[in-house]
């Protein structure tokens, strides 16, 4: 089958990842909104707000495929709910985890899942990892610790239900490219084949976990004047939340996906010192500076191992959602070109929580031509495995 040429792969991810960042930041500060009992509509029933998300985006994306906007390919059963199953418990796990431990491990046990995916990624898919990457790593898992970790109490169970969500999250990142590439899927039709599914499951366990971390069920919840609004805003941002993380992880590698979507904290502990007059101390500063420091280096690094860089293309007047969608259509069209072929193309969840401080767009030059370096890189060695 015809390749596709590097740089129009890089710029499609490129385009996925900007457009996820803006997204995931975006949805924080409107979640925020909806479950903040103070200041906000005090919907704070995190789990059943991810199932209405799966719902969502899973109706938005069979209407169109329905509209004929998307095309419609169908996944075996077994695959959607082995998928779903584990995505669905790294919602519910996570949730589970802010219960039974401190912030500040909970917030430890996400910054796990990078090496995680690291040893899973070495270990089952023999992705190459030279000492300075994995220390560019740790730069950025020790910056995002000090930004992020208050402080540190578990107990037996807390750290069970920790681990578990590490595996899960993990496991769904890496299991989202793979499966995008074994059935020759596009994002969007992986996600009408799961999406559904998840949002089931999370319907028959969501509201025992929101009763548990809140104290009430759902169907307690009195409904607020602009509730509904800001709710329906909630969703329809996760559609495209979902549709452009598939995106990033049917083109990167997982590890890819986890150390630059660290740039997310920056961005909105950025945005939260700017206009929400959240404090930012010396500490943030330092781990701040640490983080972005990290992944500089990363995709400075990670470019070296994989060949010369080319030129950064020129920034398009596009807005980041045009361009998504643009290359996500190009995508579609290549795939149903090579349908008769037998080779697969080899391109290299969301918990919402209020307040929460752990999910890049107006990054500085230098930064986004690293990120950018990172993203080809993947794409070079997606191209010299086929």
């Amino acid at each position: 089958s015809s390749a596709v040429p590097p740089m129009q792969q890089q710029g499609g991810a490129w385009q996925a990842w900007s457009l996820n960042v803006s997204t995931s930041v975006f949805i924080v500060f409107v979640n925020k909104t909806l479950m903040d009992p103070r200041h906000g509509y005090g919907f704070v029933f995190a789990t059943s707000l991810c199932c209405l998300h799966f719902f969502t985006s899973g109706f938005v994306v069979r209407l169109s495929e329905w509209l004929g906007l998307l095309s419609s390919v169908r996944m075996p059963l077994k695959d959607s709910i082995i998928f779903s199953v584990i995505a669905g418990t790294s919602v519910a796990t996570l949730n589970l985890s802010l219960l039974v431990n401190s912030v500040g491990f909970y917030q430890i046990s996400k910054l796990l899942i990078i090496p995680f995916v690291c040893g899973v990624e070495y270990l089952w898919l023999k992705r190459p990892l030279t000492w300075p990457i994995l220390g560019s790593i740790l730069v950025v898992v020790f910056g995002v610790a000090i930004v992020t970790v208050t402080d540190m109490a578990m107990n037996r169970l807390g750290f069970i239900v920790a681990m578990v969500s590490v595996v899960s999250s993990g496991m769904q990142q890496i299991l989202c490219g793979m499966v995008q590439r074994k059935h020759n899927i596009t994002s969007t039709q992986l996600l009408s084949n799961t999406a559904p599914v998840q949002g089931f499951l999370l319907m028959a366990v969501g509201p025992f976990i929101d009763k548990a971390v809140s104290g009430m069920w759902p169907t307690d919840y009195q409904a607020r004047p602009g509730m509904v609004p800001c709710l329906i805003v909630s969703c329809l941002v996760a559609v495209l939340v979902n549709v452009s993380q598939f995106m990033c992880l049917g083109r990167l590698s997982a590890l890819t996906f986890q150390v630059l979507g660290h740039a997310k904290t920056v961005m909105i502990l950025m945005i939260g010192w700017l206009f929400f007059h959240d404090s930012l101390n010396h500490r943030k500063l330092v781990g701040m500076g640490m983080a972005v420091a990290g992944m500089v280096a990363y995709g400075y690094l990670n470019s070296r191992q994989h060949g010369t860089i080319p030129p950064i293309q020129k920034v398009s007047s596009q807005s980041p959602l045009s361009q998504a969608l643009t290359q996500e259509k190009e995508h579609l069209n290549l795939l149903w070109s090579q349908r008769s072929s037998s080779s697969a193309l080899i391109p290299q969840t969301a918990l919402y929580r209020a307040g929460e401080k752990t999910t890049p767009t107006g990054t500085p030059d230098l930064l986004s031509a690293r990120l950018s370096e990172a993203l080809l890189s993947d794409v070079e060695q997606g191209e010299k495995k086929r």
